[in-house]
């Protein structure tokens, strides 16, 4: 089969032809048909700081859709033939976390196409456990954004409950970014998504069809405080300037994932009691309403990806991490 592999180079990427994976007890395999380019299949192509972990030469792909077209097992029969996507993460389900439902920070977790071979390829295997099964009615390119949506969907569970009376910041307008701002925006919320100013015709501009405010980092401090900031954007110095733009009593989600350490002065976000969470990757029960999400704006969303043939590959990585696009998306079996 043909696949993507992920080389001991900084930043090369090659199509080989390899085995296909043979299953094992437990195991289904699937012929994907779309699989989405990630920040973190970005940061591991770069090999940036925290991304040791990845072993090469890997298949990566964690954001994709197919066909089981085999199982091992014969109770897993009945998965034959349905189109579905796989949760990224492999948790255990006996851990203390799996077992108080906090899955995303399981203490065995293994992340497909991180940890082992993913979907940038014809065929992967998974455990049965981690499939599910895409709605009627949703296809297989928009099904390929439902792990991304999934992390966005968990990050606005850990703010707690939104108001329509809440003013919401944004920052950093990459796909979780995105994603984040839209589903809140569905809330009702008054909602800015910032990015700089070489974001704007890529991906800031996109947000408005959504019902969320673009704005641009460069034109300085937004007019007024907001209750929440969810910071996406990975950035150091917008870790410091997102809590400047909070109200007092206010509360920051923190949901990028950062190279850099970040210096912070306490005392000042003591003294307005600012209440500080964090949020990574995404429980079983989230991608239940990211299928939902991506159902009810499905016309809208079509619009955010930019579909690559497998063959263009390295361009979809290069573009992705140029911001060129703001979802690359490879057409595997299509």
């Amino acid at each position: 089969m043909r696949a993507a592999i992920k080389t001991d180079n900084e930043g090369e990427i090659i199509l080989q032809e390899i085995d296909q994976p043979k299953l094992s007890s437990g195991e289904v395999l699937i012929k994907v048909k779309y699989c989405g380019i990630c920040g973190s299949d970005l940061h591991a192509y770069k090999h940036s700081k925290g991304y040791e972990f990845v072993p090469k030469p890997i298949v990566m792909g964690h954001e994709f859709s197919g066909v089981v077209v085999d199982v091992f097992d014969a109770s897993l029969e009945h998965l034959k033939g349905k189109n579905v996507i796989v949760e990224a993460m492999n948790y255990c389900g006996k851990c203390e976390n799996c077992l108080i439902g906090r899955k995303s920070i399981c203490t065995q977790n293994k992340v497909i196409g991180l940890h082992f071979d993913g979907g940038m390829a014809q065929f992967v295997k998974t455990k049965a456990l981690y499939v599910r099964e895409i709605p009627n009615g949703i296809p297989h390119q928009l099904a390929a954004l439902c792990e991304p949506m999934s992390i966005a969907v968990h990050a606005v569970r850990q703010a707690g409950e939104i108001s329509k009376t809440d003013m919401i910041l944004v920052q950093g307008p990459g796909i979780i970014g995105f994603f984040v701002s839209l589903i809140l925006a569905q809330k009702g919320a008054k909602v800015y998504l910032s990015g700089l100013e070489q974001d704007y015709k890529s991906r800031l501009s996109k947000c408005q069809t959504f019902g969320v405010i673009p704005h641009i980092v460069e034109s300085g401090n937004l007019d007024e405080k907001v209750d929440i900031v969810f910071e996406c954007s990975g950035s150091n110095i917008a870790v410091k300037s997102g809590f400047r733009s909070l109200k007092k009593g206010g509360k920051a989600v923190l949901v990028a994932l950062y190279e850099h350490e970040t210096t912070l002065f306490l005392t000042e976000l003591v003294r307005s009691e600012i209440l500080i969470n964090t949020s990574y990757g995404s429980n079983p029960e989230d991608y239940d309403e990211a299928f939902s999400v991506l159902d009810s704006l499905s016309e809208k969303l079509i619009d955010i990806m930019t579909i690559y043939p497998l063959t263009e590959v390295t361009q979809a990585f290069e573009d992705g991490l140029n911001q060129e696009v703001l979802k690359p998306i490879l057409a595997i079996s299509e």
